[in-house]
């Protein structure tokens, strides 16, 4: 969610449009590093990419911010945006990577181009802890010296550390980090986030994020696809990036938020196809006369789905 300066009060407002009381939800929301880099053209940011933060990316400061609503009130809360790479991994060597625009990546460079959240909630006296973390992708994005791969694998192996104790390095962190310590092993967590990394690959982020799932247990045993591009043609090129995974809880029902797009014509709620825009319908099958209108809600607000677990203590 896009974090609007200078108070933050969009999550108020998204809480709002699903006809919720934001006096009744305690709220985190953690402005992210992208687009702090991001140029203006005569005193306003703008959609040219040119323009753009080249080492968090995003248009303008707080794009693809991290916001949490809680029914339950939040007792701890813990944003990590300033942690340095080199800080948590010495051993990265960045003088092999070049940002968007070609350019050595500087030397304070941040481990996370968003933001990572630590959240303790209170549920029936019980304490459980909440991380939200939404990562760099694991994409070159035409830049074939991008560090995107590797700074994936390390977002991710800050969160196995931090929710197990351990990653496949000793981690030193710095003196004035000493209070980031992970999560005691017996201690009940939920992770989610878009991890922009696929179980099904092998890309070195995805490495990491199987390990992880030996230590906590993913809301569906096998995860179909969680994003896919914009449009109802065959071209979706289909991933599985977005995850919830736990400990120390029941899980009672869980997945994937996906409406079927082909619905039968009769369906008053649905769109024809020429009435949605071109880039949706490219390639479609010229015998499907009727789209699903939750699909097109939801093809046009994001390229990903929404994803969902309900938890017993």
């Amino acid at each position: 969610i896009q974090y609007d300066l200078p108070d933050g009060s969009n999550m108020e407002r998204l809480l709002g449009q699903i006809k919720e009381s934001s006096d009744e939800y305690a709220i985190s929301f953690a402005k992210a590093n992208t687009g702090l880099n991001a140029k203006k053209v005569k005193g306003k940011y703008t959609k040219n990419r040119k323009n753009a933060d080249q080492v968090n990316y995003g248009l303008f400061p707080g794009q693809y911010s991290t916001g949490f609503a809680s029914k339950h009130p939040i007792k701890e809360e813990v944003i990590i945006t300033d942690l340095k790479w080199t800080d948590f991994n010495p051993s990265v060597d960045l003088k092999k990577y070049r940002s968007g625009d070609a350019k050595k990546l500087p030397s304070d460079i941040q481990l996370f181009d968003k933001s990572f959240t630590h959240l303790v909630i209170e549920v029936a006296d019980k304490e459980v802890n909440v991380i939200l973390l939404h990562t760099v992708p694991s994409f070159h994005f035409g830049n074939r010296q991008t560090p995107n791969y590797e700074r994936n694998r390390d977002q991710l192996r800050f969160l196995e550390w931090y929710v197990t104790g351990a990653t496949n390095f000793n981690v030193k962190l710095p003196k004035k980090y000493q209070h980031l310590k992970p999560i005691h092993k017996k201690d009940r967590v939920i992770v989610m986030g878009d991890f922009n990394a696929s179980i099904y690959k092998n890309d070195p982020g995805s490495v990491v994020l199987r390990r992880i799932f030996t230590h906590l247990t993913p809301w569906l045993k096998n995860p179909g696809p969680t994003h896919e591009r914009q449009t109802f043609g065959p071209r979706r090129n289909q991933m599985t990036l977005d995850y919830i995974a736990y400990r120390g809880l029941k899980l009672r029902d869980s997945g994937i938020y996906n409406p079927e797009t082909a619905v039968n014509q009769g369906n008053v709620f649905c769109s024809d196809p020429k009435d949605l825009p071109k880039y949706m319908v490219k390639g479609l099958d010229k015998r499907i006369k009727c789209i699903d209108d939750d699909a097109v809600e939801l093809k046009k607000a994001s390229d990903h789905f929404p994803i969902w677990a309900i938890f017993r203590i």
